[in-house]
């Protein structure tokens, strides 16, 4: 998956965060993702850094469930289905009944990153998620930000490859 914007927004979601030295994976992504915000010719040039729970409840049922939640869950299936992905095993729907009338829980991955453009209005991707065989992971999605150019690098090349656009134009 290829990040398309020059900088981006990127919101990290855990699902609890444990005390500090007893869960290193969580703390390396964070570690990762702050290097990258605190950089100013990065790409990132927002982090927003939540915690959200092992669960939240698939209709408004409890206050204990942000509406954004659901919400920010919802725009990231959009987003899968519109490019063929799977948010599951990651992420799981448990209906309370067999009804199926919209009450049950969505239970969520330990770790979730959602990368934006810079403005927040377009969601390019959600890691993790399901590719046809292949998983993309969490790390997967930091290296993807890590590759990325930041601003600075993205005017440099545009300006080289005008120069040489420039060279390439025979005189008169």
């Amino acid at each position: 998956m290829t990040l398309t914007a020059d900088s981006v927004r990127v919101a990290l979601r855990f699902r609890t965060l444990g005390p500090s030295g007893l869960n290193p994976p969580q703390i390396k992504v964070l570690d990762r993702l702050q290097t990258l915000s605190e950089d100013e010719d990065g790409p990132v040039t927002e982090l927003d850094v939540d915690i959200w729970g092992a669960s939240i409840g698939i209709t408004q049922t409890a206050e204990r469930d942000p509406a954004d939640t659901r919400e920010m869950v919802a725009e990231f299936r959009q987003w899968a289905d519109a490019y063929g992905y799977r948010l599951q095993p990651a992420f799981a729907w448990h209906s309370s009944d067999s009804k199926d009338t919209g009450n049950g829980q969505i239970v969520t991955p330990l770790i979730t990153l959602a990368v934006y453009n810079e403005t927040g209005e377009r969601l390019q991707a959600v890691y993790p998620h399901v590719d046809g065989e292949d998983v993309q992971t969490i790390h997967d999605g930091v290296e993807a930000l890590e590759s990325m150019p930041g601003p600075e690098d993205t005017e440099q090349a545009d300006d080289e490859q005008n120069e040489k656009e420039d060279l390439a134009v025979p005189l008169q």
